[in-house]
């Protein structure tokens, strides 16, 4: 069953501003758009790095440059003023950006996430193209699927298409990301694919498995029991022939022609 993927879930609309940004201009941007960092990205629009206003907080200062020590008292009753200092945003962002790719698992975004302690990642391309945002919250969408929905799947999906199982043979019901599946299949094997396949699918939490099966198919057949042999050995030659036996012929043939000879003998 098909997994779902950052690209399913990601935010496509991603702020991002350029690299030459004045620091002024990054935290207008930061207040109006209610957002603690902003992507940066260069002319080719690929990501190098990231403000966000921790990144922001050194360069801050107070009060007026241009104000002398004659100041009239009003002004110097007055709140201090806040003023940017020169700069643009490649000079203070954070680099390298934790990016991740779209077709990447839910389960791959949410490791990084943890392992480096961060709330978003950047989605970007193979040449580091900003397509997307996803955060900690986007990965939690895959719960929010209805039940009727990954019914529907379940059934035709994984019971109709893939495992061929006749209509009305087995029945999924599902409450609260719960899939319970009832009915009977003619092998185990059968049952045992539908169950690993429904668990497969997104916005399952999990299976109930109440299948029957006709036929155990995952037992290997017992092979037939041959009777024992009571001479195991029968037929069976085994190491050189005894020296002794070859010489015992060679005796009878010797004492065969001794008679022979001295017979011969006689006649001459």
């Amino acid at each position: 069953m098909p997994q779902w993927r950052v690209r399913d879930v990601m935010n496509r609309e991603a702020i991002t501003a350029r690299d030459d940004t004045s620091y002024a201009e990054i935290a207008a941007m930061l207040t109006g758009k209610r957002i603690s960092a902003v992507p940066i990205v260069d002319q080719f629009d690929v990501v190098v790095g990231v403000v966000s206003w921790t990144d922001l907080h050194d360069k801050i200062k107070f009060g007026d440059p241009g104000a002398t020590v004659r100041a009239s008292w009003w002004r110097r009753k007055a709140a201090p003023l806040l003023w940017w200092p020169a700069g643009t945003a490649v000079e203070v962002m954070s680099t390298p950006p934790l990016t991740i790719g779209p077709d990447a698992s839910l389960a791959a975004a949410a490791r990084v996430m943890y392992r480096r302690d961060v709330g978003r990642l950047l989605v970007v391309d193979d040449i580091g193209r900003l397509r997307g945002v996803v955060s900690r919250s986007d990965l939690l969408k895959v719960h929010g699927r209805m039940d009727a929905v990954i019914r529907d799947e379940v059934m035709q999906r994984v019971l109709r298409r893939t495992l061929m199982i006749e209509p009305g043979t087995v029945q999924a019901t599902v409450d609260e990301g719960v899939v319970t599946l009832t009915g009977r299949t003619g092998r185990r094997t059968t049952a045992l694919a539908a169950k690993r396949l429904t668990e497969a699918v997104v916005g399952v939490t999990d299976v109930v498995d109440r299948l029957t099966f006709d036929l155990d198919d995952t037992t290997p057949p017992i092979a037939p029991s041959e009777p024992a042999d009571r001479a195991p050995f029968r037929g069976l030659w085994i190491g050189r022939r005894p020296a002794r036996s070859v010489r015992r012929v060679s005796d009878r043939r010797s004492s065969g022609d001794a008679p022979r000879a001295a017979g011969s003998a006689a006649l001459q």
